[in-house]
């Protein structure tokens, strides 16, 4: 089975080299996993998962399932219309790097034990 690496940056619309950057690997690196030339470590399979809000057997070609919008997205389209408000956040946390939005996601975990 082939990787949907590939397919899922496509929908993306991001290069190679973009999402090295995102993740932390080298462009060649992305392209090596890409066409199966290159085994994919568990890290990374869990940024690449991360990234792109779908399953590790997405990622690895194992689940039809390739939904790749963001999970506060679905969340709001499953209420309704988005307010500007919303709409505003959402494009803030889509605009952030990869490091940022883990940041963010995991303050927002810790946050959750308390409410």
């Amino acid at each position: 089975m082939r990787s949907n690496i590939k397919q899922l940056r496509k929908q993306r619309n991001i290069s190679q080299k973009m999402l090295g950057e995102e993740i932390g690997l080298s462009q060649q690196v992305v392209s090596r996993m890409e066409r199966d030339r290159s085994k994919i470590q568990v890290d990374v399979l869990i940024n690449l998962a991360d990234y792109f809000h779908v399953s590790t057997d997405c990622v690895l070609g194992y689940s039809t399932d390739k939904e790749t919008e963001n999970p506060l997205e679905l969340a709001l389209k499953m209420q309704g219309a988005a307010s500007e408000e919303e709409k505003t956040v959402m494009e803030q946390l889509e605009g952030m790097d990869y490091a940022k939005r883990q940041m963010l996601w995991q303050a927002l975990a810790e946050l959750k034990r308390y409410l």
